[in-house]
């Protein structure tokens, strides 16, 4: 049986943090809700570790990054509220694993030994609600890159082999948003692709289905934003 005993995808809406959006939150309280109910379930798993994959950390296109740092830290703000801040250790065992175990993948990874100017949104809004339910645990955090979809399921397969090989119960928060061309109000347009591309996501993994996330074509998705 995996040591991984619980998993989830969080969006990373900085709006939804109360100090930012200061009423403005309740435009999408679906979305806090969910957070809310997530955050209420992960106790109950007995996290001894969590993993956050993150989208806006530091980027290397052609590699995934890894927090190397024993401790790692990050505020609100960019967004006007530097008074929400985290601060919290890192999983150094782990961590090791990790980076042999994309080694033994030949999976292209960067060490990074500090996360830019501190933890970005799509680490610390998705803990603004979840480190309710995950503790005192240490988090470590990566960041995605450019390369396919199937070297990301690759990545994802060999940070699995490293949680089993430490043991200890782990928690994986994937940051994502869908996509960001829903409404012709927003800030990148309207386009087809965009609600085309949030229902086959959102069915993709109710089922489980794997092979849907991974053959989608890319100018599908870059349509979608």
């Amino acid at each position: 049986m995996s040591a991984i005993k619980f998993a989830c995808i969080s969006p990373h809406p900085p709006i939804i943090v109360r100090e930012v959006g200061q009423g403005r939150e309740g435009e999408v309280q679906r979305t806090i809700d969910a957070l809310e109910q997530v955050a209420g379930e992960i106790p109950g798993h007995l996290p001894e570790t969590v993993l956050v994959m993150a989208t806006h950390g530091p980027m290397n296109p052609g590699a995934f990054v890894l927090l190397t740092a024993p401790s790692a830290q990050g505020d609100f703000a960019r967004w006007g509220a530097p008074q929400v801040s985290f601060r919290f250790d890192t999983d150094s065992e782990l961590v090791a694993a990790i980076r042999d175990e994309a080694s033994r993948a030949e999976l292209p990874l960067d060490a990074a030994t500090r996360w830019n100017d501190g933890l970005d949104w799509s680490v610390t809004v998705p803990l603004y609600y979840l480190r309710h339910g995950t503790g005192d645990a240490p988090l470590t955090p990566m960041n995605i890159s450019f390369l396919s979809a199937g070297k990301h399921f690759q990545f994802g397969q060999a940070v699995r082999r490293a949680i089993d090989r430490v043991g200890r119960r782990a928690v994986i928060v994937a940051s994502a948003d869908l996509s960001h061309r829903l409404s012709d109000d927003g800030p990148y347009g309207f386009d087809p692709a965009g609600p085309e591309l949030d229902r086959h996501v959102r069915e993709a993994v109710a089922s489980w289905d794997v092979e849907a996330l991974l053959t989608l074509e890319e100018g599908f998705r870059e349509r979608a934003g």
